[in-house]
């Protein structure tokens, strides 16, 4: 459990430190993939997304302490 906690700790915070990364990438492969009109900016849903990954990393943890 602890290494599926850490695991989604630092996506957790991958997703919140290089939002904008994230996106550019998303973008740029959408590009490539001719879905241009799919691009826009996401870079509030993935600072949510790395708060959630960071909330089950906190559970994972309490889970693995108490059993």
């Amino acid at each position: 459990m602890a290494i599926r906690s850490g695991i989604f700790l630092v996506a957790g915070l991958m997703s919140i430190l290089f939002r904008k990364q994230f996106n550019n990438f998303k973008n740029h492969m959408l590009e490539k993939f001719h879905m241009k009109n799919r691009i826009k900016d996401e870079r509030k849903v993935y600072f949510y997304m790395g708060i959630v990954y960071i909330l089950i990393s906190i559970i994972l943890v309490v889970f693995s302490i108490t059993h």
